[in-house]
Parts: C-alpha cells; sequence; structure tokens
C-alpha cells in the first residue's frame, strides 16, 4: 500500500527519491559516537573511502594548515586537524558530499540547507556539552541530518517543495505551516529515513520531533529541537532566503555571528570554495 500524503505525495517514493547514504557516513557516524573510538579508528574508516580521505588530506594541507612538508597520511592529518574537527569535517563531508548543490534550483537551495544544518549541528552540540547528559557527538550527527526528510520530498517532487517555499515567502508563514496545509510532513518523512538508513534510535526520534513541543531541554531530541529553533530565530532559513524588509538590516548578535564563523569554516572545508564563491 502506498503511503500519501494530502497533496499527493508518496512518503515512501519520496524516501527511496534521495541518493543512498553512503556507507562510509554510516561508518563515520558509528565510529564518531563510539566513546572507546579514537583517532586511529576514524583514520581507518575515512582511509577506506578515496573522496573522503582526499577531501581531508586537500583541507590539511591548504593554506589554512600549512606545514613545511605535505602531509600525505590520514592519520597525520587527524592529528593536526584534531579530533573533534575531524570528526565533524568527517561527519558533514561525507553527508553533504554526497547531495552536493543544484544550481537549477528556484528557491529551495541546497547550499542554504546545508548551512542552516551544519548550524543546527553545532548549536545543538553546545547545548549538549553544557552540562547535559547527551552524548555530543551524536548530537552534532543529528543537527546534520535533522531536515533531511525535506531534503527527500525535494528530490522527489523539486516543484512542489519550491510551491511550499514561494507561499512561505509571499504570505510570511513558515515552511512548516504551509507544508502542512500542502500535506506533506519533512520531519516524519526524514525520521522514516533514518529508520531506513539503521540510524541509532535518538537520533531518529530527534529528527521526527525537532518540531515538536519541548517535553525536556535534557534529551538529544530537545538539543536538536532548541538548536533548530535558535537558527531559525537568527534568521537562517531551512533551504531558502527571506530578504529583509526594505530598508531594514539584519544584524546578528555576537553569538549568531560566531557560530556563522564556524559554519562558513566548514561549509568552506567541505566544498573546499569561499563561501563567497558558492554564494554568488
Amino acid at each position: 500500500m502506498q503511503e500519501r500524503t494530502g497533496a499527493g505525495i508518496d512518503v515512501v517514493a519520496a524516501v527511496e527519491a534521495l541518493p543512498p547514504l553512503p556507507a562510509v557516513a554510516l561508518r563515520v557516524i558509528q565510529v564518531a559516537q563510539d566513546p572507546k573510538a579514537s583517532a586511529s579508528d576514524l583514520a581507518l574508516v575515512i582511509s577506506a573511502d578515496p573522496g573522503l580521505s582526499s577531501r581531508i588530506l586537500r583541507v590539511v594541507n591548504s593554506a589554512a594548515y600549512r606545514r613545511m612538508r605535505e602531509i600525505t597520511s590520514v592519520q597525520q592529518a587527524l592529528v593536526t586537524l584534531g579530533f573533534v574537527q575531524a570528526r565533524n569535517l568527517a561527519i558533514s563531508g561525507a553527508i553533504a558530499g554526497a547531495y552536493a548543490p543544484d544550481a537549477l534550483n528556484a528557491l529551495f537551495r541546497i547550499e542554504v540547507f546545508w548551512r542552516h544544518s551544519i548550524a543546527v549541528a553545532f548549536r545543538a552540540a553546545e547545548y549538549a556539552g553544557e552540562g547535559r547528559r547527551v552524548d555530543v557527538p551524536s548530537a552534532f550527527t543529528a543537527g546534520i541530518v535533522h531536515n533531511m526528510g525535506r531534503l527527500a520530498l525535494f528530490y522527489s517532487d523539486p516543484a512542489l517543495v519550491d510551491q511550499a517555499v514561494a507561499r512561505a515567502l509571499a504570505e510570511d508563514r513558515s515552511l512548516e505551516d504551509v507544508e502542512a496545509e500542502l500535506g506533506f510532513d519533512h520531519a516524519a518523512t526524514g525520521e522514516r529515513l533514518a529508520r531506513k538508513w539503521k540510524l541509532p534510535e535518538g537520533i531518529c526520534e530527534a529528527i521526527g520531533g525537532h518540531h515538536e513541543p519541548l517535553d525536556s531541554n535534557q534529551t538529544l531530541a530537545g538539543c536538536v529541537a532548541m538548536a533548530d529553533r535558535y537558527v531559525v530565530g537568527n534568521g537562517l532559513l531551512p533551504g531558502y532566503i527571506c530578504p529583509p524588509a526594505p530598508g531594514t538590516e539584519r544584524v546578528p548578535t555576537p553569538a549568531f555571528a560566531a557560530l556563522m564563523k564556524q559554519v562558513d569554516a566548514l561549509m568552506e572545508l567541505v566544498t573546499g570554495e569561499p563561501v563567497g564563491v558558492r554564494a554568488a
């Protein structure tokens, strides 16, 4: 039996429309969440994937990390980057690198989608580290993938997702409200996708519940939900841009400006392109 939303979207087809999560991404997630894992374990996973290995080596041999001699092994690269930076880069690169931006997109922009997702990942990890009994790597991973259901829906029916964005902009409403009226739910679709990928249960629940009222901010789902609200509240929307009113200018708070520096630095490492070049 097909499972459809009110707008006629086949949710099963939407989940199937998204290219599979690369095996290396699943392995990186597993290693990142293992408290016993070391930089050597992460290096073994990365080394098994030529694309991710070359990306890590390119980053570590870039001007930002330049050394007297070229680094040629992933193990050396991880030592230079530091485990946390390497882990974040590996997760982001393995996942975002599998779903590249499409220059033909009209309103829904995959680059903006990833900037939002990475911002939520960093913020969720911060919340997890503030005395909560929540695993920080799991919070970062859940943040990266919390909106994958929307990406799946876009791959399935880009025109409908663009229609939702157009209405959200024209009516000054949240994209989630418009989606509900059009009959689709990206959070539920994302949870289904995460279960298909066999992601950890906590991450699946965080994806499915990131727009639900907060029962607790002491859980993984709570950290992701708070992070999503924070990022949206500061104007970084999940896949589209809402221009400021004429004659006004958005001035980010110092905390959000610092977060965006982290986001743009990681985006540049993942894509190999300066943020200004990609935005042009």
